[in-house]
C-alpha cells in the first residue's frame, strides 16, 4: 500500500501556500489590465482574450493537481492513488495549452508596437514554434498507448505504451522549447522598449515589469531537472508534488509577467506621491516612435529636447513623431497637434497597456 511520507506532505502544504500567494499576486496586474481594456471605453483585444483563457486554464491545472496533495503522512489505497494519477495526466496537456495561450498573448501584445521586420519575424517564429509544440504534445499524450485510455488508467490490461524513457525525452524536448521561448519572450520586450525615447528611470521601470517573465524561466528549468530525475529510485510521490508546484508557479508567474506592464501607471502615480518623477514633461506619453527615414538624426535630437532629455526645450514636437499615451488616462489630450503622426493608420499597433489618442483638428 503506498505511503505518503512526511517530506511529501510538507511539500504538499508548501505547494498550496506558495501557489495561492503567487496567484493572488498575479491577479493584481491581471485585474488592472482587464480594467483599463474594458473601462470606460471597450478596447478588449485578442491578446486580452488569450490571457484570460490562459488564466482559466492555469487555475484549472491547479485544481487538477490539487488531488495529489496529501497534507499529512498516511497510507493510501491503490484506488485513492488512481484518481490523482488520472487528474495529473490530464493536467499535462492543460499546462501546455495554458502556456501556449499566455505566450501567444505576449506575442500579440508586442506586435502592436511599430517594430522592425526582423523583430516581427522573431515573434512570429516564437509563436509558431509554441503552437506547433502544443499540438504535437497533445498528439503524443493522447495517442502513446493502445487503448488510448490506458495512458491515464493503469488498471487497464492488456496495454501497449511507449517506454518511460520516451516520456522523459519528450518532456525534455518540451522543456527545452518552453525554456527558450520563456527567456526570449522575457528579454525581447526589454531590448525593444529600452530603445524608446523616454527618460532612463521610466525605461528601467518598464523593463523591470516586462522582465518578470525570467522567473517563469527559472521555474521551468527547475521543473525540467526534476522531470529528468524521475527514473531515480527516490520517492516518486514527493517528486510528483515538487513537479506540480513548479508547473503551477511557472504558469502563474507567466501571467504576472504578461500583465505587469499594466501597473506602470499606478506605480508612476505612487512614486509621484513621494516626489519621485519618472518623466519631466508629459507624463502621460509612454513613448515616441520615430520613423526610420531621411533626417532621422535631427528628428531624434528634437524629440529628446521636447521630452526634456536635453538642456533646452522646444515649444512643439516634430511632425514626424508619433506619441503614444497611457491607456488608463482618459482625460482630454493636452498635447500639441504637431505631436501626432499625420499618416497614422486607423488601427495603430501599440502595446496593450498603451493607446494612441486621436489627433486634434488643427
Amino acid at each position: 500500500m503506498p505511503f505518503i511520507t512526511e517530506r511529501a506532505a510538507y511539500l504538499a502544504r508548501l505547494h498550496i501556500g506558495s501557489t495561492m500567494a503567487i496567484l493572488a499576486l498575479a491577479l493584481i496586474p491581471f485585474a488592472a489590465r482587464i480594467y483599463v481594456r474594458v473601462w470606460p471605453v471597450w478596447r478588449f483585444g485578442w491578446d486580452d482574450a488569450l490571457i484570460v483563457a490562459g488564466l482559466v486554464c492555469s487555475v484549472g491545472d491547479w485544481v487538477l493537481l490539487y488531488k495529489e496533495m496529501y497534507l499529512e503522512p498516511r497510507y493510501i489505497s491503490f484506488e485513492d492513488m488512481r484518481v490523482p494519477v488520472i487528474y495529473a495526466y490530464f493536467a499535462i496537456p492543460l499546462w501546455c495549452l495554458a502556456m501556449t495561450l499566455i505566450k501567444t498573448s505576449v506575442v500579440l501584445t508586442l506586435l502592436r508596437l511599430p517594430l522592425k521586420k526582423s523583430w516581427k519575424r522573431v515573434l512570429y517564429v516564437l509563436m509558431t514554434v509554441q503552437i506547433v509544440y502544443c499540438i504535437a504534445d497533445f498528439g503524443y499524450i493522447f495517442f502513446k498507448c493502445r487503448p488510448i485510455h490506458a495512458a491515464w488508467d493503469y488498471t487497464v490490461q492488456p496495454v501497449q505504451c511507449t517506454a518511460i524513457g520516451a516520456d522523459v525525452i519528450v518532456a525534455g524536448v518540451g522543456s527545452a522549447i518552453n525554456i527558450v521561448t520563456d527567456i526570449l519572450l522575457s528579454i525581447a520586450p526589454i531590448f525593444i522598449l529600452w530603445n524608446l525615447r523616454r527618460p532612463l528611470r521610466e525605461r528601467i521601470l518598464i523593463c523591470v515589469l516586462t522582465g518578470v517573465g525570467l522567473f517563469a524561466s527559472i521555474a521551468s528549468i527547475l521543473k525540467s531537472i526534476m522531470v529528468g530525475n524521475w527514473k531515480s529510485p527516490d520517492d516518486k510521490w514527493e517528486k510528483a508534488v515538487a513537479i506540480a508546484t513548479w508547473t503551477i508557479i511557472e504558469q502563474f508567474v507567466s501571467i504576472l509577467a504578461a500583465c505587469s506592464p499594466s501597473l506602470k501607471g499606478p506605480i508612476e502615480s505612487l512614486l509621484a506621491k513621494f516626489g519621485i518623477a519618472l518623466v519631466e514633461r508629459e507624463a502621460r506619453i509612454s513613448f515616441v516612435h520615430i520613423p526610420e527615414r531621411g533626417g532621422e538624426r535631427k528628428v531624434r535630437q528634437e524629440a529628446r529636447e521636447w521630452l526634456g532629455e536635453s538642456g533646452s526645450g522646444i515649444r512643439s514636437a516634430p511632425a514626424e513623431l508619433t506619441a503614444v499615451v497611457d491607456e488608463s488616462d482618459q482625460k482630454e489630450p493636452s498635447l500639441p497637434p504637431a505631436v501626432w503622426s499625420r499618416g497614422a493608420p486607423a488601427k495603430p499597433f501599440i502595446p496593450q497597456f498603451l493607446q494612441r489618442q486621436k489627433p486634434q483638428e488643427t
